[in-house]
């Protein structure tokens, strides 16, 4: 599975695109199988510095810690070119892509994951709504709720809502 997205400010499940919640999800859904699949994080904040590389590890780390035998999980960490973009969306052991996010504008990575003609699995909310076809996507329920302080800045506004997955169902996708 690959996720594309920023790892922004905010609690546990309050981050924008609800990455700590995703690599939840993904290690209690995974912890115990066999032949499980891995989590391919492709991700940032606001650069690409070796200090935010490591914060990352370590969040990761600290998710996943709580699982006796988590599945993979990879932090992909830099800028791609549109070409290794592209190789990363279309690379054989890529399957799908998987997105909790939210709230989107637009979505360009899903957007641009499309074009694999691979599956998606996001949230039933927002943007990407708009594009993604429904014969090669699964759209995962959930619930608009209040946006936490956590996460509030000069663009995610206090007193907004924004949605949250249903996490069992995202488990079940």
């Amino acid at each position: 599975y690959l996720f594309v997205g920023h790892w922004l400010k905010g609690d546990l499940g309050q981050d924008r695109k609800d990455v700590g919640m995703l690599i939840k999800t993904f290690c209690a859904t995974f912890k115990d199988t066999e032949d499980r699949p891995a989590l391919i994080l492709k991700t940032s904040s606001a650069n690409f510095s070796i200090k935010e590389r490591e914060n990352f590890a370590k969040r990761i780390k600290d998710l996943t810690t709580e699982f006796t035998n988590p599945p993979s999980i990879y932090l992909l960490f830099g800028e791609l070119s549109n070409n290794e973009m592209s190789s990363l969306y279309n690379h054989p052991k890529v399957k799908a892509m998987v997105s909790l996010t939210k709230g989107e504008g637009f979505g360009r990575p899903l957007l641009e994951f499309t074009l694999s003609g691979k599956p998606v699995l996001a949230s039933n909310w927002s943007g990407h709504k708009d594009f993604l076809d429904l014969d090669h996507s699964l759209l995962i329920g959930g619930k608009l709720t209040d946006v936490h302080d956590s996460a509030v800045d000069n663009f995610i506004i206090k007193g907004s809502k924004w949605f949250t997955a249903n996490y069992d169902e995202a488990a079940n996708a």
